[in-house]
Order: structure tokens, then C-alpha cells, then sequence
């Protein structure tokens, strides 16, 4: 009997992608609150945050601001904004990431190849991510 061993210099593990938002639940009108977007990549190989965006829809208005578009970031990136909702409502806050340049190819954090002219071009998931903060009235 012959025993083999192989050194594999990649790890077989799964590949790890998140995007995340973490908002709170409500706020006040006039006061301000703390967003923190943050997205990563585990794979290697060259995968990388190729694009990185952030837009804010302030309660009751129809029109997304943009808040921070990037490109050819390293494997994690994490930014915090400071928002004052200016009304009662809800104020909303989407972010949308497509990693880059790996063996996957493009891919949103599940894995998936991107669909550029479908769920990238309308921020659906699992492309996007949606927060909602509920804004009451002045206090």
C-alpha cells in the first residue's frame, strides 16, 4: 500500500462575500444617526471589491442621493455615514457591491454572476441591499 499526500496551496473551503448595513431602526427628525456599509471578500486569486456604492432617500422624497461610489477597492471596505433625516417617515439607504477580477468571475456576495441589466441596474437583491429607518416627528 502506498500512501500519497498532496500540498494544495489554496484552501478548499467555501468562499466568503457579505455586504452589510447596519442602521438603526428609528430615528428623530433633525437628529443625527450613524449608517456603517462594510463588504468583503475571502476569495483569493486576485477577487477584489470592484465596485462599491451607496445611495440615501431622504423620508418622503422620490429621488436616491448618492452617498459614495467606488471602484478597484482591496478585498474588505467599510464606511460610516452621518445622515440627519430632515422629516418623519422613513428614510432609506441602499448599497450594492459586485466583486471583481477573481476566478468567479463578476459576482455579487452569494456567488452569483451579476446581472448587470437586470438586478445591478434596478438594485434588486441579492446585488443590493435595502435598510429602513423609521424617522419620527421633532421632538
Amino acid at each position: 500500500m502506498v500512501a500519497v499526500c498532496l500540498w494544495l496551496p489554496f484552501s478548499l473551503g467555501a468562499v466568503e462575500r457579505s455586504l452589510t448595513i447596519v442602521a438603526p431602526e428609528k430615528s428623530a427628525a433633525g437628529e443625527s444617526l450613524q449608517v456603517v456599509v462594510a463588504a468583503g471578500t475571502s476569495a483569493r486569486h486576485g477577487e477584489r471589491i470592484g465596485f462599491f456604492q451607496v445611495e440615501a432617500q431622504q423620508p418622503g422624497d422620490a429621488e436616491w442621493v448618492p452617498m459614495i461610489y467606488l471602484d478597484n477597492l482591496g478585498q474588505e471596505y467599510r464606511q460610516e455615514f452621518t445622515l440627519t433625516p430632515v422629516r418623519a417617515g422613513e428614510l432609506r439607504v441602499r448599497a450594492r457591491v459586485a466583486f471583481r477580477d477573481g476566478l468567479a468571475g463578476d459576482v455579487d456576495q452569494t456567488g452569483a454572476a451579476i446581472r448587470w441589466k437586470d438586478r445591478w441596474a434596478h438594485w434588486r437583491e441579492p446585488t443590493a441591499r435595502h435598510a429602513v429607518i423609521r424617522i419620527a416627528g421633532a421632538k
